[in-house]
């Protein structure tokens, strides 16, 4: 299938990945309310699949991701939290689960930092999804901290993990790395418990 269609990819080569910005809410709507992505980006205040429409506006960056320019692995969605601090929503077609995820998440960063002022991407993962934490810390991201209870979903109400990725040479004002000893043994425990499970995207 092609551009117009939702895909069935076969073999990616790393080489081909390529990014785009999106203005076409339709693809985008399509995408997101793909359902095996729904259910994991969606939670208890969430309208129906079927009656959800993507944001709009030029502060919203849905960036698809293509292998060789026309088969559609999925997109992230961008909002900036500030002006160089950029919140991130993975939503990715099954066909680019696995390996294939993980090559396209860790060459997207690189894309951002060229195209937009986002010196810093983060995200959160609710502690119930485990899958979708395992991607996260995989694709280079580090926790540093925890956003207790704010996360519903079937009527569990869960904690958020706060995780994030800096432009590589952006440095820290001194001190501004505070908690960070006391997040890595947290980090650790969460990389050995999630290694060897299987993977399924939607943060």
């Amino acid at each position: 299938m092609r551009r117009d269609q939702l895909p069935d990819l076969g073999n990616l080569d790393r080489a081909m990945i390529t990014f785009e910005r999106s203005r076409n809410y339709d693809i985008v709507r399509r995408v997101m309310t793909h359902p095996q992505i729904w259910p994991f980006i969606s939670d208890d205040g969430s309208p129906a699949h079927q009656d959800y429409r993507p944001a709009e506006g030029e502060h919203i960056w849905y960036v698809l991701a293509w292998d060789n320019g026309e088969e559609l692995l999925g997109l992230w969605m961008f909002h900036p939290q500030n002006a160089v601090c950029w919140e991130v929503h993975t939503c990715l077609l099954p066909c680019a689960w696995g390996e294939r995820a993980y090559i396209a998440a860790r060459a997207l960063p690189e894309w951002i930092w060229q195209h937009t002022p986002c010196r810093r991407i983060v995200t959160n993962v609710p502690s119930s999804n485990r899958l979708a934490l395992r991607f996260a810390l995989r694709a280079g991201m580090t926790i540093y901290g925890c956003n207790k209870a704010s996360y519903l979903k079937n009527g569990r109400l869960c904690d958020q993990l706060c995780l994030g990725l800096s432009k590589p040479e952006e440095v820290a004002v001194p001190g501004a790395e505070t908690g960070r000893q006391a997040n890595e043994g947290e980090t650790d425990a969460l990389r050995a418990e999630t290694e060897a499970r299987p993977h399924r995207v939607g943060v």
